[in-house]
């Protein structure tokens, strides 16, 4: 596998999903310090679990989140038509710079036959891991409710539930 790129320090980095619930799809977009911009999509497992990792990271660290006055609040950046990087994500590894308390990401694509394998690799510090994760939970809390009984996704004219063997639908 190649060297991942250096992308650079983060000066913002969210998670979306674009779509209906059902239909959804989901991405991480992330701008770094120099204004180039990634766009990395990926299954709601993988957010899933990178929400989970960051979590556990936090806790792990001792992190306290000490949030900016309203004021200092610093708005989303206007991201470029055109990112400098836009793929879907293969493989996600996380890990951690406990010296300089940041987070490290790296993505890899596919392989593609005329270019290779995209590797690519992000860091940001703890306080916007915090934030980030706050964006996941609210972007995977935004999809369809889960069933009491089977945890299985409703949609808005319920499910055929398989823990009451496909009665009384819910």
């Amino acid at each position: 596998m190649p060297e991942p790129r250096q992308f650079g320090p983060l000066a913002y980095i969210t998670a979306e999903a674009i779509g209906q619930p059902g239909q959804r799809r989901f991405r991480l977009r992330a701008m770094n310090e120099t204004g180039e911009s990634a766009t990395l999509w990926l299954e709601k497992e993988q957010l899933t679990a990178l929400g989970d990792a960051i979590e556990n990271v936090l806790k792990d660290e001792d992190f306290r989140y000490v949030p900016s006055p309203p004021d200092d609040a610093s708005q989303p950046p206007v991201f470029p038509l055109n990112t400098t990087y836009d793929f879907r994500l293969a493989q996600l590894s996380m890990g951690v710079d406990r010296d300089d308390r940041q987070v490290v990401l790296i993505a890899a694509d596919g392989p593609d036959e005329a270019e290779g394998v995209t590797n690519l690799r992000v860091h940001f510090d703890y306080p916007r891991a915090h934030e980030l994760r706050g964006t996941i939970i609210n972007v995977l809390a935004a999809g369809r409710p889960p069933c009491p009984l089977c945890t299985a996704p409703m949609d808005p004219a319920g499910h055929v539930c398989v823990r009451t063997n496909g009665h009384n639908p819910h």
